[in-house]
C-alpha cells in the first residue's frame, strides 16, 4: 500500500482522523452506527470487541465461544515471560498501570505471536484449497505447506508444548467448538485444517503430537473471521487479565527489587574478557 503523509491526506480533502468505528458528538456516541445506550446491557464484552474490530455483532453462541478462547489464555503462571515481567516490575516502585504495561509489552512474535502465525497459515491453506477445487485438495495443500516450513527451517505454529502433552484448555475448547459445528453456527473448516496439520505432523514425526492452545485458538478465531493481524492484540486482552492479577498480587506482597532470577552465582555466568585495566 502506498504510504501518504497525514498532511497529504488532509490537503486532498480528508479529515485529520478518519474512522468508521465511532462517531462521538455532544450527548451522542455511535459505535459502528449503533447508539452506545442500545449496546450497553445488551451485548457482551466479546460481542462489543468483535463489533469494534470487525464491524458486526456476533451471535451469542459465537461470542461465547470467542469468550472461551479469551478465558483459556488468561493466565499460565509466573513462568510465562509476560507474567514474570509484570510481577518483577511491581517490585520496582513504578505505578501499577506501568507494571501492567510492562507485561503487555513483552508479548510479541515469540511470546504471544503463535496464534497470529497459525491463523495466517490456516487462512492461506484454506485459500489454496478453495483455489484447487475444494476439500479433495486438502491433503496435497497440507503436505506442500508443511514441506515449505521444513525447507525454511521454521516450526509449524500451533503444535507442541514445552510443558503440556494433553493440555486441558485444548480439549475443552475443541469440545465447545465441536458443539457449534454440529449446530451449524460455525463451518468447522478451519478446525479440520488444523487437525489435518496435526495428523500430518504426527505421521512425519512418528510419534504422538498434540495441538496446543495457540493452534486451537487460531482455528476458532479463523472460524469466526477474526483478522490474523489482530491476533496479538486480542491475546493481549486475554493475557492482560492474568497480568493485572499477578502484578496486583506482587504489588501487595511488598517485596522490593525482585530480579529476573535468584541472587545465586550459578544462575548468572559472565562470558566476557578477563579483568583488564585501562591504559592512557
Amino acid at each position: 500500500m502506498k504510504q501518504r503523509s497525514a498532511l497529504d491526506m488532509y490537503a486532498d480533502g480528508g479529515a485529520w482522523w478518519e474512522t468508521s468505528i465511532s462517531d462521538v458528538r455532544k450527548n451522542e456516541i455511535l459505535i459502528r452506527g449503533y447508539p452506545i445506550e442500545e449496546l450497553i446491557g445488551n451485548v457482551s464484552y466479546t460481542q462489543m470487541l468483535y463489533l469494534l474490530l470487525c464491524g458486526e455483532i456476533l451471535s451469542e453462541k459465537k461470542a461465547k465461544l470467542w469468550e472461551s478462547v479469551l478465558v483459556a489464555g488468561a493466565d499460565h503462571g509466573p513462568r510465562a515471560p509476560s507474567i514474570a515481567a509484570a510481577r518483577m516490575a511491581a517490585t520496582c516502585g513504578i505505578s501499577f498501570n506501568s507494571c501492567v504495561a510492562t507485561g503487555i509489552n513483552v508479548l510479541g512474535d515469540v511470546h504471544g505471536g503463535a496464534v497470529e502465525k497459525a491463523m495466517a497459515l490456516f487462512y492461506e491453506t484454506n485459500e489454496q484449497i478453495e483455489a484447487r477445487g475444494g476439500e479433495g485438495a486438502m491433503a496435497d495443500v497440507i503436505r506442500e505447506q508443511f514441506e515449505q516450513f521444513l525447507r525454511e527451517g521454521q516450526k509449524l505454529p500451533g503444535f507442541g508444548h514445552q510443558l503440556h502433552d494433553d493440555d486441558p484448555r485444548v480439549r475443552r475448547l475443541y469440545a465447545l467448538a465441536g458443539e457449534l459445528v454440529e449446530e451449524g453456527e460455525i463451518s468447522g473448516r478451519y478446525l479440520a485444517i488444523a487437525e489435518a496439520y496435526r495428523s500430518h505432523l504426527e505421521k512425519t514425526k512418528g510419534k504422538r503430537m498434540t495441538m496446543n492452545i495457540d493452534g486451537v485458538a487460531a482455528a476458532i478465531q479463523c472460524e469466526l473471521g477474526v483478522p490474523a493481524a489482530a491476533a496479538k492484540g486480542v491475546f493481549a486482552l486475554s493475557r492482560g487479565m492474568g497480568i493485572v492479577a499477578h502484578a496486583f498480587e506482587e504489588w501487595q506482597n511488598g517485596v522490593l527489587i525482585k530480579g529476573p532470577c535468584p541472587n545465586r552465582d550459578d544462575l548468572v555466568r559472565y562470558t566476557g574478557p578477563e579483568k583488564r585495566h585501562f591504559e592512557e
